[in-house]
């Protein structure tokens, strides 16, 4: 059996060793607001990274900051004999948690190759580089250029034939060519041994036990306010997918699943295929499953391919609808309308499968009565479906978006100057200065009445809530 068609979660390697690579995942939010759904999303960056690193001769250990009390001792027992630290981050706390880690390993280990990588390094590499805590970037998805990079580090090769990659060369930020995009398919199934499973299956109030997973990457849309938009869509075969739930399914007995696709619901075929795949096996009846959904794609769904999903397992679709004003739609997106997301509430609730609509208000120079029209929506929507699911968040620009660039050059947010500073980037309460507090009270007004009506549906962050007022 070649390496790269080994079973999911054990990867044939090398038989030279090359040492540990100690990869440390931080908390993207403060402990006190963890919950459910944030627990049970396992380090799929570094589940990534365990495949092929091992394939190419390293010893791998995880280090999840969410479920480590003590994370300094881990950090501390484990760097000792360490080739590099590797640390994924997102913008916020994750940033303060990982510079303190990286921090810590310097005074250690000053000679440790410290990488970091994720969405926030990708976006900021230059100015990550530039951070004593930092000595590399690896931009974008890492399978091919982590192995690559560590082979030229251990050998002394140069750094600038490394694509993908941001690193200081004395005082200098060197940033090498884009590395081309490859098949999924390419690299190793996630390196599920690596971490404790039973940790990251979350049971609910209904009974049920949730896990979490990622069938693509990538979404052809072009939202600005979106950090997955305009990327080249990429999947996984049906045999990769039915090997992951196998391995949650039958071997750990999950019976939910969200998955965390940017965009799931992409071409008829491969909808029936996975469909088909479910129905066909031993998985067919012992699951249920949320995935994420285009308003636009899901009413070209036939009645065929829906009565096909609901068998397979499908809930619950979660919907992008962003706002029930198409002035604003028109200015942020092009992936949907409010007629789009109406027929795809009336469509999917006739096959009986649920919907989970994120809504966003607040945005920089949004029409007047764009909330009003995102609340009158709702209304309608939930008059459509009374099982109806809401979330409602303000608006943020996510740092490498459209969005966060038009509010840099509006004057509504100042971009920081130092890579530390990102850490009191807010995502937990409206922070920009043009939405009001009377503009908070109202939608909080509205989100309590829809609590009221339906409690176990209508979901607002109460932390929101609570900083803002």
């Amino acid at each position: 059996m070649s390496a790269s068609s080994g079973r999911l979660g054990s990867v044939t390697t090398r038989t030279e060793r090359r040492g540990k690579v100690l990869l440390y995942y931080p908390h993207h939010v403060p402990p006190e607001f963890q919950n459910s759904v944030a627990l049970a999303v396992p380090p799929l960056p570094f589940l990534a990274l365990g495949g092929p690193l091992r394939q190419a001769g390293y010893d791998v250990r995880i280090i999840d900051a969410k479920w480590e009390p003590d994370r300094r001792t881990e950090i501390m027992d484990g760097i000792g004999d360490a080739v590099c630290l590797g640390i994924s981050a997102l913008t916020g706390n994750a940033i303060a948690d990982g510079l303190e880690m990286a921090g810590l390993a310097k005074q250690l280990r000053p000679e440790l190759p410290v990488i970091w990588g994720g969405w926030h390094p990708s976006f900021a590499a230059r100015q990550a580089a530039s951070d004593p805590r930092v000595d590399v970037v690896v931009r974008g998805h890492g399978e091919r250029t982590i192995v690559d990079l560590l082979d030229a580090l251990q050998t002394g090769r140069s750094l600038a034939g490394v694509l993908g990659v941001t690193y200081r060369d004395g005082s200098t930020v060197m940033e090498t060519p884009e590395r081309p995009a490859e098949d999924l398919n390419a690299y190793p199934p996630p390196a599920y041994d690596l971490i404790d499973a039973r940790r990251y299956i979350q049971p609910w109030p209904d009974g049920s036990r949730h896990a979490a997973t990622i069938f693509s990457r990538g979404c052809p849309y072009q939202c600005d306010f979106c950090l997955d938009s305009r990327q080249l869509w990429r999947g996984l075969s049906m045999d990769r997918m039915r090997e992951d739930l196998e391995f949650w399914v039958m071997r750990n007995g999950v019976d939910h699943f969200r998955l965390y696709d940017g965009n799931f619901f992409l071409g008829r075929q491969r909808l029936m295929e996975f469909s088909r795949m479910i129905l066909d096996s031993d998985l067919a009846g012992r699951f249920g499953w949320t995935a994420t959904g285009v308003g636009n794609r899901l009413i070209r769904l036939d009645s065929d391919v829906l009565t096909l999903l609901r068998r397979a397992g499908c809930q619950r679709v979660a919907i992008g609808a962003e706002s029930g004003s198409d002035d604003l739609l028109q200015q942020i997106t092009n992936k949907t309308t409010v007629e789009h997301t109406t027929e795809a509430v009336r469509l999917l609730t006739r096959h009986g499968i649920n919907q989970y609509l994120f809504f966003m208000v607040g945005f920089p120079e949004e029409p007047a009565d764009a909330m009003e029209e995102t609340l009158h929506l709702i209304h309608r929507l939930t008059q459509i479906n009374p099982d109806l699911e809401i979330q409602m968040n303000f608006f943020v620009p996510l740092p490498g978006s459209e969005m966060f660039r038009i509010a840099v050059a509006r004057g509504l947010f100042q971009e920081p100057q130092r890579f530390e500073d990102w850490a009191q980037f807010e995502y937990l309460r409206p922070s920009l200065p043009h939405i009001s507090r009377e503009y908070t009270e109202r939608v909080e007004r509205f989100m309590s009445c829809m609590t009221l009506r339906q409690p176990a549906r209508s979901l607002m962050m109460a932390s929101v809530l609570r900083k803002a007022s």
